[in-house]
């Protein structure tokens, strides 16, 4: 039973399970209980590591993170239920760390085989630190330090992970038995227990059927619900937690549980409006396209439609839209200044070739040669640097000088005004 803490609000100490090991057991990659538990836990978007620890050396299995044990401590965090009852969540993540040295699973005292070990509903760890990411071993006082309550948690529930994805190495068939043995000796603790299936936005199928054929087997009584989920996409995480918390306070109704496509479709509509409203404050507030995102994102820092985004997507997703955002004002700048010169130009071409005959029959090409030869060149033109394009040369754009840029002359805009200036000079000629 959940503990009730200050404030009518409820404690809930939940174990995150599911196929742990080497590659024979897991395949190439784990089964995704590392980012279940860095979502929920540390749900902003730079807070989310997917790269987590399975392999060390034996100098960070006896740090105090890992602590020479076989579970992380994820620290807790409050989420607040549809019946505003605050749920206050301490996460174990039970899993089987993998020697650098021997690719051997470490020996941590008495070693009981992963599927009966991991359902254990007494934890102990003295001094055990929480665990953040994995660049954190080793140099864990530059990172927050939250010690294991009193290096004891008694179990409340289980999340039990299902893979959906399919992963080199790993036999479907061996999935579904290793995971209904988990099942069991979850069962057997009489706590509640979720099935959670992982990586939904790479799934496959056939395993969502198994795990769907897994839910319903006859042995589980319709006791397990499933949640699908993606930590990636941030879809149905929470659902996953408040499931097996209101599973654990038996006399409260159950949370709502979406299939993936939906819950997807309505987090897909979270972002398009938080994104939306970023992009908003973005065009009003910046309007030069020489802003630098340094700066310009401690002015928009004090925005809740910049702090929403980063919170839901991250700061280097805003500083790319940012980004876009001033090449796209430097794209309509450079334009105006085309269009400047292309409204110079006629009168310009006029006085260097006022008839056909002057223009000799050159081509465009010809044409530029014989313009950066005239007398007159430097009245009207700038030399631009071989190496620095005109676009590039902020002294040259920040410039009142009206002379064009000789290599302007190099656009479709200033064929096409030569070309005018063409058929302006043939049709005189045939007035005539």
């Amino acid at each position: 039973m959940a503990r009730r803490g200050g404030d009518c609000g409820r404690q809930v100490v939940v174990s995150v399970v599911g196929v742990s090991g080497g590659e024979r057991e897991k395949g190439v990659t784990g089964v995704g209980k590392s980012c279940l538990c860095n979502r929920f836990t540390r749900p902003q978007a730079d807070n989310y590591h997917v790269d987590h620890i399975s392999v060390l050396s034996q100098t960070d299995f006896s740090g105090r993170v890992v602590n020479n044990d076989h579970f992380l401590y994820w620290g807790e965090t409050t989420r607040v239920s549809e019946d505003s009852v605050d749920y206050t969540f301490q996460i174990i993540e039970q899993t089987e760390f993998i020697d650098d040295a021997s690719f051997m699973p470490f020996k941590a005292g008495k070693m009981d085989p992963y599927i009966k070990r991991c359902c254990q509903t007494k934890i102990t760890s003295a001094e055990k630190l929480m665990y953040i990411c994995k660049n954190q071993l080793g140099i864990e006082k530059e990172y927050e330090q939250k010690v294991l309550p009193d290096g004891k948690l008694n179990i409340d529930g289980f999340l039990c992970i299902f893979d959906v994805s399919q992963v080199p190495n790993r036999s479907l068939e061996r999935m579904v038995e290793l995971t209904a043995a988990i099942l069991l000796n979850c069962v057997k603790t009489k706590r509640p227990v979720v099935l959670v299936t992982t990586k939904n936005d790479e799934a496959n199928e056939m395993y969502v059927k198994e795990a769907e054929k897994l839910a319903s087997r006859k042995e589980f009584k319709g006791n397990i619900p499933l949640v699908e989920t993606s930590s990636h996409e941030i879809v149905n995480v929470e659902t996953a937690f408040m499931t097996v918390a209101q599973l654990v306070e038996r006399n409260r109704g159950r949370v709502r549980i979406l299939p993936f496509y939906e819950a997807s479709r309505h987090r897909k509509e979270l972002l398009d409006v938080a994104t939306d409203a970023y992009l908003r404050l973005v065009r009003s507030a910046i309007t030069d396209y020489r802003a630098l995102w340094s700066s310009s994102s401690k002015k928009l820092a004090h925005s809740p439609d910049f702090l929403a985004y980063i919170d839901l997507l991250g700061m280097d997703s805003a500083a790319k839209l940012f980004r876009r955002h001033t090449r796209k004002l430097k794209d309509e700048f450079l334009q105006r200044k085309v269009e400047g010169y292309m409204d110079l130009l006629p009168s310009i071409l006029r006085e260097f070739f006022p008839n056909l005959r002057s223009l000799q029959d050159g081509e465009w090409l010809t044409i530029q040669q014989r313009i950066s030869e005239h007398l007159d060149f430097e009245r009207y033109f700038l030399r631009c640097h071989e190496d620095l394009p005109w676009s590039e040369n902020l002294d040259l754009l920040d410039s009142p000088d009206s002379r064009i840029p000789f290599d302007v002359l190099d656009s479709n805009e200033a064929e096409t005004v030569f070309k005018n200036h063409v058929n302006a000079l043939q049709a005189e000629l045939e007035m005539r």
